[in-house]
């Protein structure tokens, strides 16, 4: 077992209690699915706004992106700019119109067009694996962090992340999770700003200058190779192949707009407007802190170059953050930030089995099997379900030790818009789109991604069948091809279909 940190343990505790706190007070208004899957539609864009950046600035964002970027240099740093450009996507075509037509979840849009069950399983299918996808890194982040920040085991500390997110979600579900996003949205944009200034300080330089004298030198990296900071500051040092780096690119960019737990939060505001102002606020923060995020891993791989090894663990890049912290301003400032990093991962694997708990227990079970049930008996299938993700995902992240969380979130991205993103743009915006193209384009999107990953290098190394690391290029442009193609295809019988739709009852 690790060594224990005394004041880390102590904010640890304390994150705890509080979240349990939230979470008890929350629950005892939580009374239908509504409220359990959405808050009841009642979120504040302003905190709407700053619970999205909260779920949104992950595992992935914090320490896998910091780690990256004092590995990888630039191609660590394409992360961030995927990150945050995908939001752009949000704003102007996705958050009012989504809001409009949705309910509780992904396939509640969908179907608002098609009332086809076939559409709400293969949606809520895609749910499942971009979830777990997701889920995978954030569990793999959790016994990262709480490893070292209060002395145990990385399969221990998972099991205390998962247990607590299972409390978050079981018992106020949405409601609950807001409010922890939230506070862990102010949370870490005020770390990432301490932290940034912190590193100049320590640096004695501005930021233009910090910048430019990484540039000007020689950078050894955590490998021990050295090259020079030109070539670590341009394309090239983690992905050799130019493809590869656009595939990554189009996944980042494409996936933001399509990923589950964060198109749920749209159906927590009042209006449609809102949906837009609460994206506004979640550019701003996320603008914020992904543009310091480069000083952060910059910082880290300028202080190992100073002979400092303690700024950086060339084992484990996850752990580049707390450790750069640690350097500057020793156990407190360590604890503190390790701390708020705990917190990020709660809000992240919190909105993740509320997408997962909604695909399978509202949309699976109540509407595609047509279990109609009461609203107390729907709630208690709901937190049932989201207890057996949450166990799940425990297991996951045992099982995925090692895994830079960076790396792993960007194949959810590249999955999501591959199979959600050509079903959610032609739902909203495109006329011709008939149910089986909604359908056929799911699947190829999602199918296609899943077996590029498997016979990527990711999954077989040296001798992988698909060169490229990243399968958003060729599965994103499949999965709208064959969704509109299809619908095309299909446009002769378009019309019986429509008749037989304003003939069915609409779904509850």
């Amino acid at each position: 077992m690790a060594e224990i940190h005394p004041l880390s343990l102590a904010i640890f505790i304390a994150i705890t209690l509080l979240t349990l706190a939230i979470s008890i007070y929350a629950g005892r208004r939580v009374r239908t699915a509504g409220h359990y899957y959405v808050a009841g539609g009642g979120v504040r864009w302003f905190v709407n706004g700053f619970a999205i950046a909260g779920d949104y600035l992950s595992a992935a964002s914090f320490l896998g992106i910091t780690g990256l970027v004092a590995f990888a240099g630039y191609d660590g740093f394409i992360y961030a700019i995927g990150f945050l450009a995908g939001w752009i996507v949000a704003l102007f075509l996705i958050a009012e119109p989504l809001r409009a037509i949705g309910k509780f979840t992904f396939a509640d849009a969908l179907t608002s067009k098609f009332k086809s069950r076939k559409i709400r399983l293969a949606a809520a299918i895609s749910t499942l694996v971009v979830s777990v996808f997701y889920l995978i890194p954030q569990m793999v982040g959790s016994g990262s962090i709480v490893g070292p920040l209060i002395g145990l085991d990385y399969e221990i500390g998972v099991v205390v992340i998962g247990l607590l997110v299972v409390f978050i979600v079981a018992t106020a579900g949405m409601v609950s999770t807001t409010w922890v996003q939230f506070i862990k949205g102010f949370m870490l944009l005020i770390a990432v700003i301490a932290l940034t200034v912190g590193v100049l300080v320590a640096a004695g330089m501005g930021p233009f200058e910090f910048i430019g004298n990484i540039i000007s030198s020689n950078i050894t990296l955590p490998s021990g190779a050295t090259v020079p900071g030109e070539t670590f500051m341009a394309p090239g040092m983690k992905y050799k192949d130019p493809l590869d780096f656009v595939s990554l690119a189009m996944a980042l960019i494409l996936g933001t707009a399509a990923l589950p737990h964060i198109l749920i939060r749209y159906f927590t505001v009042p209006k449609p407007a809102d949906a837009r102002k609460s994206t506004v606020i979640a550019i701003i923060v996320m603008g914020i802190f992904y543009l310091l995020i480069l000083f952060l891993g910059l910082g880290a791989i300028y202080f190992f170059n100073q002979g400092i090894t303690g700024a950086l663990n060339p084992a484990d890049a996850n752990l580049t953050a707390p450790l750069l912290a640690q350097y500057i301003g020793g156990d407190v400032f360590y604890a503190v930030i390790s701390s708020i990093a705990f917190a990020t991962i709660l809000g992240t694997v919190s909105g993740l089995i509320m997408a997962s708990a909604g695909a399978i227990a509202h949309d699976i079970y109540a509407e595609v099997l047509g279990h109609k049930s009461s609203e107390k008996r729907s709630l208690l299938i709901s937190k049932g379900t989201a207890i057996g993700v949450g166990l799940i995902a425990i297991v996951l992240g045992i099982l995925s030790k090692g895994q830079n969380v960076a790396f792993l979130v960007g194949l959810a991205f590249a999955i999501a818009a591959s199979a959600n993103l050509p079903a959610l743009m032609c739902t909203l915006f495109w006329k011709r789109t008939t149910e089986n193209g909604l359908i056929y384009g799911i699947l190829a999107g999602l199918i296609s991604s899943i077996v590029l990953i498997v016979i990527s290098p990711t999954m077989m190394g040296p001798d992988a069948l698909f060169s490229l690391n990243n399968p958003g290029i060729v599965s994103i442009p499949l999965g709208f091809a064959v969704t509109m193609g299809v619908s095309m295809m299909g446009e002769g019988s378009a019309a019986n279909s429509k008749t037989e739709q304003r003939r069915a009852e609409p779904e509850e």
